[in-house]
């Protein structure tokens, strides 16, 4: 399978690229693709100013249809993707964690979208997404429905409730993204 780290985003409210932050030494990004290596067969970054994630030494693909927001994002990648259902991972969750991947991962078979759901709601950008998703979004994109969930009553979803799950806490922390300056300091403060 595929994983995409969707990092196009402008990062207004943190007013620096959140897929730079570090933690622990290394940048958001970096510790992403270092957990995503060990679980995906190929990975790649979903972000329309390239040249700032060259350095990474990753495929980059620009959104087809711009300044469409993530979800411009989500059609792009499963457009470049080579497997049947692919990750999509937001580069604001620092700490993901391999089992909710894999639990995720493992609904696949039965489903276009399999996505996790906590007490804040949806979590559309921790969640995998099959090419059968490819024609619903870009019916969407076309009549400028940008809300990623716009296109989910035309596909198969599974919706994952983590308050549902034995390992609740970890899964909590997996799904956290830093949206803010405050949100960061607190987060290294720890």
């Amino acid at each position: 399978m595929t994983a995409v780290i969707l990092a196009g985003g402008k990062s207004s409210r943190m007013g620096t690229n959140k897929a730079f932050l570090k933690l622990e030494g290394k940048t958001f990004i970096e510790l992403q693709i270092e957990l995503l290596r060990k679980m995906f067969d190929e990975i790649f970054i979903s972000a329309n100013i390239s040249l700032e994630y060259e350095c990474l030494n990753l495929p980059i693909y620009q959104d087809i249809y711009p300044d469409k927001g993530p979800l411009g994002g989500i059609y792009t990648s499963l457009m470049n993707s080579n497997s049947s259902h692919t990750f999509m991972l937001a580069c604001d969750m620092p700490f993901v964690q391999p089992e909710l991947i894999t639990h995720l991962k493992n609904l696949t078979k039965e489903y276009d979208v399999v996505i996790p759901k906590s007490e804040k709601g949806l979590e559309p950008l921790h969640a995998f997404y099959s090419k059968k998703c490819i024609d619903p979004i870009k019916k969407a994109l076309d009549e400028n429905k940008l809300r990623i969930i716009s296109f989910f009553p035309h596909v198969n979803v599974k919706i994952v409730e983590l308050d549902k799950l034995a390992s609740l806490n970890s899964f909590k922390d997996s799904i956290k993204n830093l949206n803010t300056r405050d949100e960061y300091e607190d987060v290294l403060k720890k």
